[in-house]
Order: C-alpha cells, then sequence, then structure tokens
C-alpha cells in the first residue's frame, strides 16, 4: 500500500502545482474545474497502470549487475542461502526492507482511519442540519428547499438547498440562483471525489490546498450563473460583504459564503480571459507520461533463457571420476505458463511459502546438496533460479537465469596439455562443465520439490508472480 500512497502523492504534486502557475488565475471555470477533477482522477489511477513498453530502459537477466543490484527487476527473496559441503546452510540477509517501513505504514493507516472518521462524521453533522429546525419544505423539479426559522448560512447538497426564513423573504431569489448553479453543475460530485482523495493523502498539504482551490471554483461558476441571470453586479457583491459575517460553512456543502470574498469579487471584475490560454493545459500530457514511465517495470529480456534450455540438452559428459547423464536433465524441462496468462514481477500481497521465510529456509536446508563432483573439481558460485508461483500456488515455469562462470572458483580452467597432463590445481572446460552442470541439476531438482505457496494477490484476486530465488555454493 505505502508504493501506491507514494506514488498517488507524487502524481498529485506534479500536476498540481504546474496548474497554480498557470492557470488558476484564468477565468475559465469549467475549464479549470475539469483540469482539477483530472488531477485527482489521474492521482488515485495512474500508481495503479503498469505499461511496460512506457519503462525506462530493459532488464537483462543475463547481465549479473541487472539482477544483484536492481531487486525491482524481481520479486526476489529476503534471503540468500549458502550451501556449505557438510550440508550445514548459512543465511545471508538481502535486499531486507528497512526496519521502519512497517511502522510508517501502520502509522500512515491509522491517519487515514482518523480522516475518514473526521469526514463521516461532518456528513453526519451535515445532515442533520439539513433536517434539523425546518419550518417548512418545497420541493420542485426534484429540488427540495429547506425553510430553517434560525439564522443559518445557505448552503446546498446535491439537491437539497438549505436557507433561513430571513434570507427567503428578503435574498430568496439571487441566492436561490447561486445554490441552483451548484446543484446543475453536479458540485456536490466533485467534493465526494475531493474527500476521497484527501482521506488517501491525509499526509499531502497539496490535497488540502487543492481542496480549497476546487471549492474557490465552485464559487466562481455559481456566481457566474447568477450574474448570467441577469442579477446587478454591485448588488451581488453588496449581499456577499452583507452574507460573508454570518455562520461558517459546512465541509461537505456547497455553501452561499463560501471562498474569500476578495477573491469571487476580484474573479467577478476580472477580464475574460484568451481562449488560448487553455492551451496551457498541455502540460498534462507529458507529465503523465513521465511519471508512466517512471513507475512502469521494464518486461524481463532473458537471453541467460538459453543457456537454461542448453542444460536441459547436453550431451553426456564424462569423466575418469564420474558419468553425469542428462537424462536427468531433460525430465526437468522447463514447466510453462499457458499463452497470454500475465506473470507479474510485484503484486499487492506478494506469494508466501508455508511457514513463511523461515519455512522455505528449512526446506532449502534439508533438501539441498552439495553434489559430489563439484566438490571433487571444486566447482562453487551463485545461482539464480527463477520460477512463477501461479494462481494455484503451484510453481512453474523453472528457468536457469544466472549460472556459475568459470575461474570464479578457486581452480582454474585450463585446457589440457597434449599429452593429456594437467596443471595441479587446475581443471579442464569438460571437467568444469561437469561440476557446473551438477549444481545446475541440484538446484532444478530442489525449486521442483517445494511445496505449495499461498497464491500472491492483486486487487483481492490470485495473481502469477514471479520469484527469483539465490543460491550459493561455497567451499569454504
Amino acid at each position: 500500500m505505502l508504493p501506491y500512497i507514494t506514488k498517488s502523492i507524487l502524481v498529485l504534486s506534479i500536476l498540481y502545482v504546474p496548474y497554480m502557475l498557470l492557470l488558476r488565475k484564468e477565468s475559465f471555470f469549467r475549464f479549470n474545474r475539469a483540469m482539477l477533477l483530472i488531477i485527482m482522477l489521474l492521482a488515485l489511477l495512474l500508481p495503479l497502470c503498469n505499461i511496460h513498453p512506457l519503462a525506462w530502459g530493459t532488464i537483462t537477466a543475463s547481465q549479473p549487475s541487472s539482477i544483484d543490484i536492481t531487486p525491482s527487476a524481481f520479486s526476489i527473496l529476503l534471503h540468500e542461502i549458502t550451501v556449505l559441503p557438510t550440508g550445514a546452510t548459512q543465511v545471508i540477509q538481502t535486499a531486507q526492507q528497512p526496519w521502519w517501513v512497517t511502522p510508517l505504514c501502520d502509522l500512515y493507516i491509522i491517519g487515514m482511519t482518523i480522516t475518514l472518521l473526521v469526514k463521516f462524521t461532518q456528513f453526519g453533522l451535515l445532515y442533520r442540519h439539513i433536517h434539523r429546525g425546518v419550518l417548512w419544505t418545497d420541493t420542485q423539479d426534484g429540488i427540495t428547499l429547506y425553510c430553517h426559522a434560525h439564522k443559518v448560512a445557505p448552503f446546498s447538497w446535491f439537491r437539497s438547498i438549505v436557507i433561513s426564513e430571513e434570507d427567503y423573504t428578503h435574498n430568496a431569489s439571487t441566492i436561490l440562483q447561486h445554490e441552483l448553479g451548484h446543484i446543475r453543475h453536479h458540485h456536490s460530485f466533485d467534493i465526494l471525489l475531493l474527500n476521497v482523495c484527501q482521506v488517501i493523502q491525509w499526509a499531502n498539504p497539496l490535497a488540502w490546498v487543492l481542496g480549497n482551490t476546487l471549492r474557490d471554483v465552485h464559487e466562481y461558476e455559481a456566481d457566474d450563473a447568477v450574474l448570467r441571470s441577469g442579477v446587478n453586479i454591485q448588488q451581488y457583491q453588496y449581499l456577499l460583504i452583507k452574507k460573508a459575517v454570518d455562520s461558517s460553512s459546512y465541509a461537505f456543502a456547497n455553501s452561499f459564503n463560501h471562498s474569500s470574498l476578495k477573491k469571487r469579487i476580484t474573479m467577478m471584475l476580472q477580464k475574460k480571459s484568451n481562449p488560448w490560454m487553455r492551451t496551457k493545459a498541455l502540460y498534462l500530457i507529458p507529465m503523465a507520461l513521465v511519471t508512466l514511465s517512471a513507475f512502469a517495470t521494464p518486461e524481463l529480456t532473458n537471453p541467460a533463457s538459453k543457456n537454461a534450455d542448453e542444460v536441459t540438452n547436453r550431451d553426456k559428459v564424462t569423466t575418469n571420476s564420474v558419468n553425469v547423464q542428462t537424462s536427468t536433465t531433460k525430465k526437468m524441462a522447463h514447466t510453462t505458463l499457458p499463452d497470454g496468462d500475465e506473470v507479474l514481477d510485484k503484486c499487492e500481497e506478494m506469494p508466501t511459502y508455508p511457514g513463511g521465510t523461515a519455512g522455505l529456509i528449512d526446506f532449502i536446508s534439508t533438501n539441498l546438496k552439495y553434489p559430489p563432483i563439484a566438490q571433487e573439481y571444486q566447482i562453487q558460485g551463485r545461482l539464480l533460479m527463477q520460477f512463477t508461483v501461479q494462481k494455484d500456488g503451484t510453481c512453474a515455469d523453472f528457468k536457469l537465469v544466472k549460472s556459475i562462470e568459470p575461474n570464479k572458483s578457486d581452480v582454474k580452467v585450463v585446457e589440457a596439455s597434449p599429452d593429456g597432463t594437467q596443471e595441479e590445481g587446475t581443471i579442464t572446460p569438460k571437467q568444469f562443465e561437469a561440476g557446473k552442470q551438477a549444481l545446475e541439476e541440484e538446484a532444478y531438482r530442489v525449486v521442483k520439490l517445494m511445496d505449495t505457496w499461498t497464491p500472491g494477490k492483486e486487487k483481492g484476486e490470485p495473481v502469477n508472480v514471479r520469484f527469483v530465488l539465490p543460491l550459493t555454493f561455497r567451499l569454504k
């Protein structure tokens, strides 16, 4: 959840700040309102998008650097398991999330909960105030007018208008025209979307500033509707000044005396903006594309999978000490997913092995053995086994994305002399391939023995998730 919230805050910030600089003072009330709604919708939706072709760069599994230093390339386990010849194992933590991430996430959820409770309380008080102290009601064209006996600042909410008996007697026409402007432009729906955005981004000051900006635009639009109906501008401004000292407005409602009086009067007197000024809104396109590119994860290009396929098709390798049969490897041919079945690199709820990470470590520790031939030829190094945890929790699509490279161990790989003799402390390429293949086969064997996982979920639905398991065979 924390990555989504972080991205949402980032999107709203980078889209709203240019609006404040370029469009806030323009007199395109309906256009500006649409811009603010688009900004809020993009802030809520763009973090959910992951369009691979827009990602910056690609990830190639055959390049050790792209695997070792970019954990986001795969859903990499939090531990690397080192297997020793004695059968013992060592667990080395890798890519473990900082200790403060979980408390920070919990704190943010508490803040969201408190904000949501405050919003519901305000919502309840609004509805209570609409019906409390009503002298009479009148319904016309689906709009209900509630006339209150006590003094109340006029406001509207969806298709309800609240007004005091005093205001109805002296200024009914002007005030009702203003509130009808809110209703006809469906401003209450905007307020609902705004409150959803503010609950999610309660810690982002710009979300609350945007709320004030949106309410200002609502008032500009309603004021414009009043003036277009033929009301004298000076009389209307005098009424606004008179009502500015009335009781405060309500959090959800569209109130007659809401917003800054100075800004509203200034906007009434301002000359209409040049229509070409709307083109400044085009900044949204490149900014949205940049955020989509930043959020997208590159598709994994895996040339190394060819090497894994080669492992399954090697000819029989014969040495003086042992014969390594490839028939075992051929039986371990990759299990592939159905065509078109999407595999995610990460999801909201990641798959878990029975017993968690500790259970997986225990399984590997119990089942993974150091092949004797690899010990004999002193072959050691790090393997990366990739597999997919499917929607039903079973594993498939096993691939070796990185294998052991020559001369990474204490022993050197050199060609034998013409007379068949070898230098001490060296092995031939054929011997290296035999030991390396034994390690690869052992890695394949063990990962295919894993129990059924608890599948990952995205938006509550099971999904296929790609994992990479690092295994290090070490002689010392």
